[in-house]
């Protein structure tokens, strides 16, 4: 699987801004996109930073309520995991 779908599978399932139950599965294509273009290989809290920057420039001005950074961790998370873990097996997780 390559990092735009590991993103999209991580971000659909979340749902941050609950759009999906109403919209079409690719409404979060744009944001998935700037993830993957800026996807950090310095750790998982910078990942969370990311997608929550995304999110915020892309729903500001929506008057929407934009995830926090903390609210984006397990995300980062799991993405993290998904793309980094896959690529070294034999690390220790550090969480």
């Amino acid at each position: 699987m390559n990092h735009y779908q590991i993103v999209k599978e991580v971000i659909n399932d979340w749902d941050p801004m609950n759009f999906l139950s109403f919209s079409y599965e690719d409404e979060y294509d744009p944001e998935i996109s700037r993830i993957v273009s800026r996807l950090p290989t310095a750790s998982v809290e910078k990942l969370a930073v990311v997608i929550h920057e995304v999110f915020d420039e892309m729903f500001s001005r929506s008057r929407s309520r934009i995830p926090s950074i903390n609210n984006c961790y397990p995300s980062a998370l799991k993405i993290w995991d998904k793309i980094y873990n896959n690529k070294f097996p034999n690390l220790k997780k550090r969480y």
